[in-house]
């Protein structure tokens, strides 16, 4: 018992560094970059605000924020999201019209959920951190099973509200024969599930972890297709490999196996090497074994991005 508390009152003082860090970070980034519209009245970081962006506007809104070419607007936004979402979609066979639709998506709950606006932050809903206990996987902190979910399948039951994007998910729409919004809600579920194919996203934060989540963000941006080019191990992913989900849920779970630093070779290799190169954000840097682990870590958070298209598009017969 006394052990698991250690854990639970370490994570809680990581995570409080890391709320902060976020905080700081996206005010930074967010507040005067993101587009304003007159259908978009609300503050973005306000998660219980209403309604942000009209669903008549929501796909022309996402690709205004998509355009808009500032490469500090948004932590992360270059390869991982709108990169894999896309190309996930196109391996699957999508046409580019709805692959874009996805893909602009993919990015939005950065803009959507930031901050600490009615006690919500975005760490919360964009982790799903688990440790090694004797029992098996256990859940120390983090919401992104059921942002995922509910993006996709509607409200779960879970204790807090819907978390499906202003209360809608992708089965609203599919069911109701609007197949370009409910492609809209499958590339915003995209991002929390390939956010969790990431080590930070997955592992109790030591201090270097807290301290550096956003450096190693920044090499991974900085070298995607420079550098280190990253995005190769995206490329050379084929479609055929990518998991088959039958539960939202349990494909978070699944994912996060494959990302965290206790379950999986490949991340624990990737930060300590990462670690070992000093932290290094530009492109180029990082020892071999460091490039080399963290692309196996981007080949499984291509296959689990493919498996959310492919499980949103089973179920509800989108093909």
């Amino acid at each position: 018992m006394n052990r698991i508390l250690t854990y639970f009152f370490a994570c809680a003082a990581m995570c409080s560094m890391l709320i902060m860090s976020s905080c700081s970070k996206e005010k930074h980034e967010n507040d005067d970059a993101v587009i304003k519209t007159a259908d978009d009245p609300a503050d973005p970081k306000n998660e219980s605000s209403g309604i942000i962006t009209d669903e008549s506007n929501l796909i022309s809104y996402s690709s205004q924020v998509y355009n808009q070419k500032d490469s500090t607007r948004l932590k992360y936004g270059t390869a991982t999201h709108k990169n894999f979402v896309y190309a996930c979609a196109k391996k699957l066979g999508l046409s580019e019209s709805r692959a874009i639709i996805m893909r602009d998506a993919a990015e939005m709950p950065d803009v959507y959920q930031s901050g600490l606006d009615n006690a919500y932050n975005q760490q919360w809903s964009h982790a799903y951190i688990v440790i090694k206990a004797f029992w098996g996987m256990q859940w120390v902190w983090g919401d992104a099973d059921d942002d995922f979910n509910d993006n996709l399948n509607g409200y779960s039951g879970e204790s807090e509200s819907p978390e499906g994007y202003n209360g809608k998910s992708a089965a609203d729409y599919y069911t109701a024969g609007n197949g370009d919004l409910g492609d809209w809600y499958v590339g915003y579920a995209c991002h929390y599930i390939t956010d969790v194919s990431f080590v930070l996203h997955t592992t109790l934060p030591d201090v270097d972890m807290a301290l550096h989540h956003f450096d190693f963000e920044s090499w991974i941006d900085n070298n995607w297709t420079a550098g280190n080019n990253l995005s190769q191990a995206l490329n050379n992913v084929s479609a055929s490999s990518f998991y088959t989900i039958t539960d939202a849920k349990a494909g978070i779970r699944s994912a996060v196996q494959a990302s965290n630093y206790s379950y999986s070779s490949n991340a624990k290799l990737a930060w300590d090497n990462y670690k070992a190169s000093g932290f290094p954000t530009s492109a180029g840097t990082g020892n071999s074994n460091c490039v080399y682990y963290t692309k196996k870590m981007i080949e499984e958070a291509a296959k689990w991005t493919g498996s959310a298209i492919k499980y949103a598009l089973n179920k509800y017969n989108q093909w």
